[in-house]
């Protein structure tokens, strides 16, 4: 199926983590595809580590994986299993880092186009340097969210300051569970739980150790490809919804709820957003269905049928309809007349 270039929602992560989810459902016996379907995840969106996914559905997903399996410690499992592929270009720029300092500075800076409405800080206070994670909002599951990426953080001070790397203490907010004892083997180190916050603490010492192989033209190259991937990233809301509900539509998925959850908020202020931009939520579904259809038409090897699923029809002759009321003829007419087989 063709696939727009993604918009990332104000609150969203990579989709790689669902992946992780989904293994492990597997894994235990449970039907991973049954269990995404219901949120609009479909199989070969998994294959595409990058591509947003709201922080909503992603805890309502891990909710629901949670409460099929039993499993209090789903975060910690997931953030064990994370690749340090859901970054792109930015890997290389913290391995490349001279210290640890550099590495934290730019994957927080950077980070956020990526993971957007959760919140590393690196803080410093007399001999020990804490990492805290904070997710905004109310999500779903955020307790175990944040376990997992901080579990997937100390991987990532590994691969700076080597495999031996072990935080001295972690900080977990919510109450002592049952599989405590796999958290301390999981951090090697003492875990605390019922505290304020998540976070990693560690010596400040090694924030400034320098590092061997740092490659400083390289360094250059990749802050400049970097920041121009960054100066992308001011899109105006109108647009950005449009381009979402490009997406929702070959699904049939699209509704004002699902769109208004990608900017994490509710559909009453999404439509109040539109209302002083003098335009509704239904103008724009109508809009982007026509754009579409005739985007859609101009490919010859899709049936009719096809077409109208694409842009949120499950029926032709409802398709057929809009498109007579848009145009003033049919879609096959059109087709006939604009393209040449």
């Amino acid at each position: 199926m063709h696939r727009l270039a993604p918009i990332r929602p104000a609150q969203s992560n990579p989709i790689g983590i669902l992946k992780l989810i989904a293994d492990y459902l597997d894994e235990q016996g449970f039907d991973s595809n049954a269990v995404f379907a219901p949120f609009g995840i479909l199989p070969d969106d998994l294959k595409n580590n990058m591509y947003p996914i709201s922080l909503q559905t992603q805890g309502k997903i891990l909710q629901t994986a949670e409460a099929l399996t039993g499993c209090d410690h789903l975060g910690l499992l997931i953030g064990q299993k994370a690749q340090f592929a859901n970054i792109g270009p930015l890997r290389f720029l913290v391995l490349n880092a001279p210290t640890m300092r550099d590495a934290m500075q730019s994957l927080f800076s950077y980070g956020r186009m990526w993971y957007r409405g959760q919140k590393l800080d690196l803080l410093e206070e007399h001999s020990y340097a804490r990492i805290c994670m904070n997710i905004d909002g109310d999500i779903p599951s955020k307790g175990q969210y944040q376990t997992a990426y901080l579990v997937a953080m100390v991987s990532i001070i590994e691969m700076i300051l080597g495999q031996t790397w072990r935080p001295s203490l972690v900080r977990i907010s919510y109450p002592k569970p049952a599989s405590a004892h796999l958290y301390e083997k999981a951090f090697g180190c003492p875990v605390w739980f019922g505290q304020s916050q998540h976070e990693i603490l560690f010596p400040a010492s090694q924030l400034d150790q320098q590092r061997t192989g740092h490659d400083q033209q390289l360094d250059h190259f990749l802050r400049q490809h970097l920041f121009a991937l960054k100066s992308r990233e001011h899109v105006d809301m109108i647009g950005q919804i449009c381009k979402i509900i490009e997406e929702l539509l070959p699904r049939q998925h699209c509704t004002v709820e699902r769109v208004a959850e990608y900017f994490s908020m509710h559909r009453f202020t999404l439509y109040r957003y539109l209302a002083k931009h003098h335009t509704t939520f239904e103008e724009l579904l109508e809009t982007t269905r026509q754009k579409s259809a005739i985007h859609y038409l101009k490919n010859k090897n899709l049936m009719l049928i096809e077409v109208a699923n694409l842009v949120g029809y499950d029926d032709q002759a409802n398709f057929t309809r809009a498109f007579k009321r848009w145009y003033g003829i049919t879609p096959g007419r059109w087709r006939r007349a604009n393209i040449r087989f």
